[in-house]
């Protein structure tokens, strides 16, 4: 088996790559912001890296977290019909704050009534959505509240799904960015989040309804956004931007309506300035080695595996390998054999499935395996080996006519 000076040795190269890659930006390292916000908290999207918090555990009021919920559950329901249409009750229509008066009795697409919730954060299309996903309010509730819990959002409770003021209803910066990152990875809520403006028909009119985020218009890489007001007339900012093959998620609570973008643009700049998303391990790159009877196997990684790293800093903290338990000859390249696992200074754990870099048979399997073949096709071995009869009597045949001449050639020259 490989020791682990070959792996730091890798480490080494990852350190190097980092350094030459990162020179030009070294002396561009943007310092800590100070927000106006009670709560924030910047995080890389994929695997939820925290780049930057502050007090990001305070259970607060904030109303963004149920439409992001409801939105995001009505598209789990909606799976690839998202063009299922939702019928209007009476009850949607009596919800109070923000509203596009959706018409009683009319059909809205499960896709159009989430658009209105991220862009304009409608409450009668949450309210719409919850009846189309629970049957009830209520029901829907205790959906909201469930898959809180798969998520592990554990500073998070819902009462209702628009968001409206009930003082038992709390979540927290932590929490809506794992909610936030977690929507993320459903296309369709992706889709949708990243969309700044779209075409809404409501009782026989027309109108461009556009993303409340109004970074959209003045950041460049924003590609997410959605935003929201509580009771005490302070808003909250969730967005998203993609720079240098990285993208982080912003999330402002309760700043003052004058400071959101502000408090925002600061936790973006931080991120892409102090960090970079790049390659921990290489595709087809052999990370360890091992030996299996008389065999050695090369094992590899079939994708590149990615990290966010501060600037300038390899970010690993330790490694370690593991092999699966008896290992028995053959090995194929679609099995996994070992897992390294990357422990990043943040704590961060990334566990790297390793394969064989090619397929390794003994000799009796490799036997083995060239009879089974010629028995499961038996019609192309009967062809071979007839081609090859063929071909060893032709052989033959040849052989004996240049035997027939040499000799009648011998017998010719004792005659004469």
């Amino acid at each position: 088996m490989k020791n682990r000076f070959l792996i730091k040795v890798q480490c080494f190269f990852v350190i190097l790559t980092v350094l030459l890659i990162c020179e030009s930006w070294v002396f561009a390292v943007v310092e800590a912001p100070e927000l106006d916000a009670v709560s924030a908290i910047l995080v890389e999207s994929k695997r939820g890296q925290i780049l930057f918090e502050k007090e990001s555990g305070k259970r607060l009021h904030i109303a963004s977290a149920n439409k992001v919920m409801t939105a995001l559950l009505a598209l789990e329901k909606a799976g690839s019909k998202t063009d299922t249409q939702v019928t209007i009750s009476k009850n949607v229509i009596d919800v109070e704050g923000s509203k596009l008066n959706l018409e009683v009795g009319g059909k809205y697409s499960v896709e159009d009534l989430v658009y209105t919730i991220i862009l304009t954060s409608g409450n009668d299309s949450a309210i719409a959505l919850a009846e189309y996903v629970g049957g009830d309010v209520q029901t829907f509730v205790d959906l909201m509240n469930d898959k809180a819990s798969e998520l592990k959002l554990e500073n998070t409770f819902f009462t209702n799904p628009t968001g409206l003021y009930d003082e038992e209803q709390y979540t927290s910066a932590f929490d809506l960015a794992l909610l936030t990152k977690y929507a993320l990875s459903n296309p369709s809520f992706d889709r949708i989040f990243s969309t700044q403006g779209k075409l809404w028909k409501n009782r026989d009119e027309v109108e461009i309804i556009t993303n409340s985020n109004n970074l959209f218009w003045s950041y460049d890489g924003i590609d997410g956004g959605k935003t929201g007001y509580n009771e005490i007339e302070r808003q909250t900012a969730i967005t998203t931007a993609t720079k240098n093959n990285m993208r982080i998620i912003s999330i402002v609570l309760d700043s003052p309506e004058e400071s959101v973008y502000g408090d925002s643009t600061k936790l973006l700049d931080y991120g892409f300035g102090n960090y970079r998303t790049g390659v921990l391990v290489k595709k087809e790159q052999t990370i360890e080695t091992i030996s299996v009877g008389d065999e050695t196997i090369d094992l590899i990684s079939p994708v590149d595996v990615y990290y966010t790293y501060p600037v300038g800093e390899d970010y690993i903290k330790d490694f370690d390998f593991k092999t699966k338990e008896n290992i028995e000859l053959p090995v194929l390249k679609t099995e996994v054999v070992g897992v390294m696992k990357y422990i990043l200074k943040d704590d961060t754990e990334i566990s790297v499935d390793l394969y064989p870099a090619i397929n390794v048979y003994s000799s009796v399997d490799m036997f083995s395996t060239f009879v089974k073949s010629m028995i499961e096709y038996k019609d192309i071995t009967i062809l071979l080996v007839t081609l090859i009869g063929i071909e060893i009597i032709l052989v033959f045949v040849k052989l004996l006519k240049v035997m027939f001449g040499a000799i009648s050639r011998l017998l010719s020259k004792l005659k004469s």
